[in-house]
């Protein structure tokens, strides 16, 4: 991103409302937090904090939504105008002014951008949403959830790579790629937040004034033994979406479809209720009627330390068990292909699946050498696993690291090593392989690239997957398949692994 001379752009994120009412009042600039895709941004000493003005709207810098986004931002001194350029969206802006212009198209906004200590503010619920973002605003702690939103029209400027196959969801051919995205995650509600302590209507006490959505069940208990959470409703289906937060470690389980009881409500100030812990991981356990859109219960875990939770399976649908334990350092990898799925044709009539699955075995016998680790595999033989089982396997184990092993093919003379990441957060995971196994190949170095791939797209860890050579070349392919090479490739990644790790 350019650099301006007089102004250091921001973006301003203009939230929608979302009650605040859950805990707390209006936050202060310095403990606003801001979240892309569960990733927390870094607010730089320079640009202006996060804060709330007017009637509930949030500014955040631009440069940090600009940066995750990869729209380009420019500035007009002399027209004081702001213009934000991604894909085939063009958003103009001025200050002082509610009139912005949509692909030349005048659009009315709530509040005007303004400038403050001589950084830009613009309104984003509206610039994010024409950018493909959704906006959830977390009273409980007073931060900024932002989620991108699927975009495949997007197409950067780079040097060819290889394409997506739907059916394999690996590489086939030179192409150039479509800009990665990630994937959508539902809003819990679409205003935002609302100052004060009164809840909006219809939250009311119990079952209230306000008749109950006949598709909202009562949440009649919540008890957590040195155990597990145990979760009950008075009927109706428990299922909640779930997400590890940290700086501070807390798990949070929303519930929807569900209100707290009378015996909840009496218990909530401004909304918000406590409950002490039994559990030696556990500080201790809130709770809040969290969404009325739908009906939202919130509980949150607050953790003296990082913990995973497993989901136990109980035959009543409303009652909902989790086993809260220690975490354990967990990596899976991943053979690409297999079975009915061979991959890419080698040079010499070999199936990638088979130099994948003997790699990525070597891999796993050599973590597992490693007790502070615990190591899974999507395959541990010639069988075929969908991408998106591959994707809920790791997402429900709650991995640490997720590792996929494949080979290339394209043209005769392309030869070399590439390794493919999705989310900014993999970023360092995937420089940190690649330098590993590019040493170790010997090969090319075809850089660290962005790719669409479903497993390293879907995936909720770092995830990357490493295109270990090109089975198309007959010097790659020679090599790929000793048993000598396979061994010094596992290294490699095993390597990279505990570098990422941190483990000595």
């Amino acid at each position: 991103m350019m650099k301006f001379p007089a102004i250091f752009l921001t973006l301003v994120v203009f939230i929608l409302l979302l009650p605040t009412y859950a805990f707390g009042n209006e936050a202060s600039p310095n403990t606003i937090k801001l979240y892309m895709n569960e990733k927390q941004l870094v607010i730089k000493k320079e640009d202006p904090s996060p804060r709330i003005v007017g009637e509930g709207y949030t500014i955040v810098p631009v440069r940090i939504i600009a940066e995750e986004l990869g729209a380009k931002v420019t500035w007009d001194a002399a027209l004081r105008k702001v213009t934000i350029k991604k894909s085939d969206v063009l958003i103009e802006l001025t200050i002082d002014s509610k009139t912005s212009k949509i692909n030349g198209v005048n659009e009315k906004m709530a509040i005007s951008p303004v400038i403050i200590e001589g950084s830009t503010m613009l309104p984003l619920s509206f610039v994010g949403a024409k950018l493909g973002v959704e906006f959830n605003w977390d009273s409980i702690t007073s931060s900024v959830h932002m989620f991108k939103k699927d975009d495949l029209s997007s197409k950067p400027v780079v040097e060819p790579v290889d394409v997506v196959d739907d059916k394999n969801g690996k590489p086939q051919g030179e192409v150039l790629p479509t800009k990665p995205t990630n994937p959508s995650t539902p809003s819990t509600g679409t205003k935002p937040p609302v100052t004060g302590t009164t809840p909006p209507p219809g939250t009311g006490t119990g079952t209230g004034d306000k008749p109950l959505n006949p598709n909202t069940h009562l949440l009649t208990s919540i008890e957590l033994s040195a155990k597990d959470l145990v979760v009950l409703a008075k009927d109706g289906v428990l299922k909640p979406t779930i997400m590890k937060l940290a700086n501070p470690n807390r798990i949070v389980f929303d519930f929807p479809n569900t209100k707290l009881d009378d015996s909840f409500q009496k218990l909530l100030v401004n909304n918000a209720g406590e409950m002490s812990s039994k559990h030696p991981l556990v500080q201790k356990i809130r709770f809040s009627n969290y969404s009325d859109s739908p009906d939202t219960v919130r509980v949150i875990l607050d953790l003296k330390s990082s913990a995973d939770y497993k989901i136990q399976t109980t035959k009543p649908t409303n009652q909902w068990i989790a086993t809260i334990g220690e975490h354990h350092l967990t990596v899976m990898i991943d053979a690409g292909h297999g079975d009915k799925d061979p991959g890419a044709l080698s040079i010499t009539g070999k199936h990638e699946k088979d130099f994948t699955l003997a790699t990525a075995k070597k891999v796993s016998k050599l973590l597992s050498q490693d007790k502070r680790l615990e190591v899974l595999m999507t395959r541990s033989d010639n069988t075929f696993v969908e991408l998106d089982d591959r994707v809920a396997f790791a997402n429900d184990n709650q991995v640490d690291l997720f590792l996929s092993i494949h080979g290339n093919s394209a043209k005769a003379n392309i030869t070399g090593t590439e390794t493919y990441y999705n989310r900014p957060e993999s970023l360092s995971f995937a420089n940190v392989v690649h330098k590993n196994v590019v040493a170790a190949t010997g090969f090319a170095d075809r850089k660290v690239r962005e790719a669409d791939f479903r497993v390293i797209k879907k995936t909720t860890m770092p995830a990357v997957l490493v295109e270990v050579g090109y089975l198309s070349n007959k010097d790659d392919e020679a090599a790929m398949y000793k048993d000598a090479f396979q061994d010094q490739v596992a290294t490699s990644i095993v390597t990279a692994i505990k570098e990422y790790l941190d483990l000595k």
